[in-house]
């Protein structure tokens, strides 16, 4: 009898463990697609924020504690540009950009500039379910170096990321 109840004790208290952070690792681990960034207002309603509508985003965890992200506005993929190889030859970008006018050197600093990218080391906190990206890099020069933090919950196949600071959400799809 007295192994018995000391049995069901050690079960019952490792069914009451919390997550670890690998759970969580694993669970976080993969590839998403932006569905859509919310920012809500003073009443509390959620809408769509216009400057990602419609764009790209990918967001990728590796379950190791490095990601990156993504994410750019409708159209500039399509921006008219260097191809790669000229893009990282100096006489090539230099020829492209001194033969360009005012209005079409403002055209292309505007787009590059809606490009938000970066790669950092990420570490969950699982009691709070909050998430710091320690970025590495970024395409805002003042942003290397810095730390933010993201509430994540899962619904299904999509995650949801909201910056502690800002009444914002992204909304993420798992990708195959």
């Amino acid at each position: 009898m007295k192994s018995l109840i000391v049995f069901s004790a050690i079960f019952l208290l490792s069914a009451c463990k919390t997550e670890q952070p690998a759970d969580a690792n694993s669970q976080l681990a993969g590839m998403y697609k932006l569905y859509i960034i919310e920012n809500m207002d003073s009443s509390g309603i959620w809408h769509e924020q216009e400057w990602a509508k419609d764009g790209d985003g990918y967001i990728v965890y590796d379950g190791k504690g490095h990601m990156a992200v993504q994410i750019t506005p409708q159209g500039y993929k399509d921006f008219p540009w260097l191809n790669e190889e000229e893009t990282i030859n100096g006489n090539s970008l230099k020829q492209k950009v001194d033969s360009m006018t005012v209005p079409e050197l403002k055209a292309a600093l505007t787009e590059f500039a809606s490009n938000y990218v970066y790669v950092a080391n990420y570490t969950i906190n699982d009691t709070t379910g909050v998430i710091q990206h320690d970025r590495l890099s970024h395409t805002i020069p003042s942003a290397w170096n810095t730390s933010v933090k993201r509430k994540f919950t899962f619904k299904g196949d999509t995650i949801i990321l909201e910056p502690v600071t800002v009444n914002r959400r992204l909304k993420w799809i798992r990708q195959e």
